[in-house]
C-alpha cells in the first residue's frame, strides 16, 4: 500500500523524491526532512519578513535585461548579506529544537542537504543553485550546516535565477541523513533511464569513486551505456575524488585507476533506474551512492528534461 506523500510545498522538491523513492519500496538511505514550515519560524522569529519582502519587490520590479537584473543585484547586495548573516544565527524554533536533539545524539556524520520548493521541478531544476553538504559531525556543525543551508535560499545566483525566469522566490526544506564516512572505495554518480547523449542509446551512468560531488560537478566520471544486450564504456577518470575527511566533510584524493563498475553492476544499475522510470511515468535521471560491499541507494530523483 502506497503512503501519502507530503506536498513539495512543505518538503521541497528533493525531499518529495525521497518520499516518492521510499514509498515504492526503492532503496533509499534513512531521512528526515525540516520542512519549510521550520524555515518559515526561523524567519519569523528572526524578524526577517520585511527585509525579504524588501528584496523580493526588488527583482521583480526589474526589467528582463541582464544588465538590469544585475544593476538591481548591486543595489540590494548590502541588503541580501544582512539577511543571510543574519540568518546563519537563527535560533531554532521550540519544536524543532526537541525533535532535532533526538537527531544530534546519534553518534553519526551528517549529510545536510538543500530541498527547496523549486528544487528538480521540470524547466526550472535550480541546479547547483543551493548548498548541500556532506559528512557533517553531529552536535553543533549540524546546527550550522542547517542555518547555512536556509542562507543558500538568497545566494545572489538565486535572486537571479528568479528575477530572469519571474518565478517566486523558493521556500528552503533541508535534508538530514546520517551517513557513514565516504571512502574512496564507494562510488558515486548519476543514472539517466533514457541517454540525453544522441550518439548513445539507451540507460547512461556516470559514476566515480568517492563522493558524487565529483560527477554533478562536472569534474569526470566513467560512462557506461547499457542498451538491452549491448554495454557500452567510455573512461573519463577524474584525477581526484572527493571523500570524508579525519574530522568529517569533504577532502580530495587522488583517483582510483580501476573501472568504478563492472558489467554486472552496470546493468544492475540501469535495470533498478529503468524500473523507476517506470514507476515515474517517465524518463528519469537518478543520483546514487554504492557503498563497497552494500547495495546501491537511491538519493535522488528528478525528470529528466
Amino acid at each position: 500500500t502506497e503512503h501519502p506523500l507530503p506536498p513539495i510545498e512543505a518538503v521541497g522538491g528533493k525531499g518529495y523524491g525521497l518520499y516518492w523513492l521510499a514509498s515504492r519500496g526503492f532503496p533509499t538511505p534513512p531521512t528526515w526532512v525540516l520542512s519549510t514550515t521550520a524555515f518559515a519560524l526561523a524567519v519569523q522569529r528572526m524578524g526577517l519578513q520585511d527585509l525579504i519582502t524588501g528584496l523580493v519587490k526588488a527583482i521583480y520590479d526589474v526589467g528582463d535585461e541582464w544588465g538590469q537584473i544585475q544593476q538591481v543585484l548591486e543595489e540590494v547586495e548590502t541588503r541580501r548579506r544582512i539577511l543571510t548573516e543574519r540568518l546563519a544565527e537563527a535560533i531554532l524554533p521550540d519544536a524543532v529544537g526537541r525533535e532535532l536533539e533526538k537527531l544530534v545524539i546519534m553518534p553519526h556524520q551528517w549529510a545536510v542537504r538543500s530541498s527547496a520548493t523549486v528544487e528538480d521541478r521540470p524547466g526550472q531544476s535550480f541546479a547547483g543553485q543551493f548548498l548541500s553538504l556532506l559528512s557533517v559531525p553531529g552536535g553543533r556543525p549540524l546546527w550550522e550546516a542547517i542555518r547555512a543551508v536556509w542562507s543558500s535560499n538568497f545566494r545572489r545566483e538565486v535572486l537571479a535565477y528568479c528575477a530572469q525566469r519571474k518565478v517566486p522566490l523558493p521556500r528552503m526544506a533541508v535534508i538530514l541523513q546520517p551517513m557513514e564516512p565516504i571512502t574512496a572505495q564507494d562510488r558515486s554518480g548519476v543514472v539517466f533511464s533514457h541517454s540525453p547523449i544522441p550518439k548513445m542509446s539507451g540507460a547512461l551512468i556516470q559514476v566515480s569513486y568517492g563522493a558524487g560531488e565529483t560527477v554533478v560537478g562536472g569534474y569526470g566520471g566513467d560512462l557506461y551505456c547499457v542498451d538491452g544486450e549491448n554495454l557500452y564504456t567510455q573512461q573519463m577518470l577524474p584525477p581526484q575524488i572527493r571523500v570524508t575527511g579525519p574530522q568529517g566533510y569533504m577532502t580530495s584524493v587522488d583517483s582510483p585507476t580501476e573501472p568504478p563498475l563492472t558489467e554486472e553492476e552496470a546493468r544492475h544499475l540501469a535495470s533498478l533506474v529503468l524500473q523507476v522510470a517506470e514507476a515515474w511515468g517517465g524518463a528519469v535521471n537518478v543520483e546514487f551512492i554504492w557503498r563497497a560491499g552494500e547495495e546501491p541507494q537511491l538519493v535522488q530523483v528528478r525528470s529528466a528534461t
